[in-house]
C-alpha cells in the first residue's frame, strides 16, 4: 500500500505526475499549487494564458475526459463563469442560481479505461486535480481501473455541496466514494461554500478499515453462502426424507399388491388344477363315449351286414321256392299225364292190351314237399365284442 511521501521538514515530496481533469480551461486556477515533474491536462479546452501549467518539465494536453467507456458526449456551458458540466442541472442548482442559463454545448470525447491506460505513466506516484461537476464518479472509476488507488498520493477536487447536476454525487457522496478506496479528507477550501475544494490523501487507517470492511463483507457473503447452502441442504434433506417416505409407502403398496397377487395366483392355480381335473375327466368320458359310439357303430355295421346277408339269402330262397313252384306247376300236368299213362299201361297189361281201364284203382301221385332251403354255413349270429 502506498504511503504519503514527505521530506525531512514535513513538506510533501513532488509527485512524479499530476493529472488535471477539467471541463473548463480556467478551472485549473483554483486547484492548488502545481508541484510535479509531469503534468497531463485532460480537458476539451487548452489551458488559458497565465496558468503555470506549461512551466512543467513535461506538459501534455489531452482533449478528452476519462469515463466508464469510450464515447462522445457534450459539456454544457452556463452563464456563470468557469461552470461547466456533463449533466443537466438539477432543481437544486436552479434554486441556487435562479438566473442560470445554458450558453453553449461543447463536444467532449470520453476515454474509457482501455483507451486511457496507454496515456498514463506506467510507474511512479500520481496526484489528481479535478473539476468535473456531475462526472466525479465516472472519472474516479476509470482511474481505479487503470492505475488503482495505491499509486495515487493526493486527490484535490471541486464539487458541489449538493448534487447540482444529474449524475453528480455531491460533497458527501464524493467523500464516501473516496473513503471506500482508503482515502481520508485532509482539508477543504470553503471560501465558496456551494463549491468547496476538497483534498484527500491515502489514510492507512481508512484503508485498513476498508480492507477489514471488504474482508467483513467477504465473510458475510461467505456466511450468507454457507447459510444458503445449509438452507438448500436442509431443503434437500427434507426432500430426500419425503422421497424416502414416498418410496417406503410405494414399497408397502407394492408388497401388499404382491401378497394379494400371490393369493389370487394361488387361488387361480387351484382353480386351474380343478378345471384341469374336470377337463381330464370330461376328456376321459368323451373318449369313452366315442369308444362306445365306435363299438356301437361297428356292431350296427355288423348287424347291417348280417341283415343284408339274411335278406340276400331270403331273396335267394324266395327265388328258389318260386322257381320250384313254377317247376312244380309245370311238372304237375306232365306227372298227371305220366301217371295216367302209367296207369293206363298197368290196366292194359292186366285187362287187355290196348284197352285202358277205368281210372278206378289207379293211384294218383302226390305232389312232394318242397325241399327246405339249405342253411348258409357263413350265416351266424353277431356277437357283441368286449367293451372298449
Amino acid at each position: 500500500m502506498s504511503q504519503v511521501h514527505t521530506s525531512a521538514n514535513g513538506h510533501p515530496v513532488p509527485e512524479a505526475t499530476l493529472l488535471m481533469i477539467c471541463l473548463h480551461g480556467s478551472a485549473a486556477r483554483g486547484l492548488g499549487p502545481i508541484n510535479a515533474a509531469q503534468i497531463l491536462l485532460f480537458s476539451p479546452d487548452p489551458p488559458e494564458a497565465g496558468t503555470p501549467l506549461k512551466s512543467a518539465p513535461d506538459f501534455r494536453h489531452i482533449p478528452a475526459i476519462p469515463g466508464p467507456a469510450t464515447t462522445e458526449a457534450e459539456a454544457l456551458r452556463f452563464n456563470m463563469p468557469g461552470l461547466a458540466s456533463l449533466g443537466e442541472p438539477t432543481a437544486a442548482l436552479r434554486e441556487l442560481l435562479p438566473g442560470l442559463k445554458i450558453t453553449g454545448r461543447v463536444p467532449v470525447h470520453r476515454l474509457g479505461p482501455q483507451d486511457l491506460a496507454p496515456l498514463l505513466p506506467a510507474q511512479g506516484n500520481i496526484a489528481v486535480a479535478m473539476d468535473c461537476p456531475g462526472a466525479e464518479a465516472g472519472v474516479l472509476d476509470a482511474l481505479w481501473r487503470c492505475i488503482g488507488p495505491d499509486r495515487i498520493t493526493r486527490i484535490t477536487l471541486r464539487c458541489g455541496a449538493q448534487a447540482f447536476f444529474h449524475g453528480a454525487s455531491g460533497r458527501t457522496g464524493v467523500a464516501q466514494m473516496l473513503q471506500a478506496q482508503g482515502f481520508g479528507r485532509t482539508g477543504s477550501d470553503t471560501s465558496d461554500p456551494d463549491w468547496p475544494v476538497l483534498s484527500f490523501q491515502p489514510d492507512p487507517k481508512v484503508r485498513q478499515i476498508a480492507d477489514l470492511q471488504v474482508k467483513l463483507n467477504d465473510l458475510s457473503q461467505t456466511v450468507a453462502d454457507l447459510t444458503a447452502a445449509q438452507t438448500r441442504s436442509d431443503a434437500r434433506e427434507a426432500q430426500l426424507v419425503a422421497q424416502v417416505q414416498s418410496l417406503q409407502a410405494a414399497k408397502d403398496a407394492v408388497d401388499q399388491a404382491f401378497a394379494s397377487f400371490r393369493t389370487e395366483t394361488e387361488a387361480a392355480r387351484q382353480s386351474l388344477a380343478t378345471q384341469q381335473t374336470a377337463a381330464a375327466e370330461a376328456i376321459r368320458k368323451r373318449d369313452q363315449c366315442l369308444a362306445d359310439q365306435a363299438l356301437s357303430a361297428r356292431v350296427q355295421a355288423m348287424q347291417a351286414l348280417d341283415l343284408r346277408d339274411l335278406r340276400t339269402q331270403l331273396d335267394h330262397s324266395e327265388r328258389e321256392r318260386q322257381r320250384q313252384e313254377d317247376l312244380l306247376r309245370k311238372l304237375t300236368p306232365r306227372l298227371a299225364q305220366a301217371a295216367a299213362h302209367l296207369q293206363a299201361l298197368q290196366i292194359g297189361q292186366t285187362n287187355a292190351p290196348g284197352q285202358p281201364q277205368s281210372g278206378k284203382g289207379i293211384a294218383k301221385p302226390k305232389p312232394g314237399k318242397l325241399p327246405k332251403p339249405a342253411k348258409d354255413p357263413k350265416h351266424r349270429k353277431a356277437k357283441a365284442g368286449p367293451a372298449l
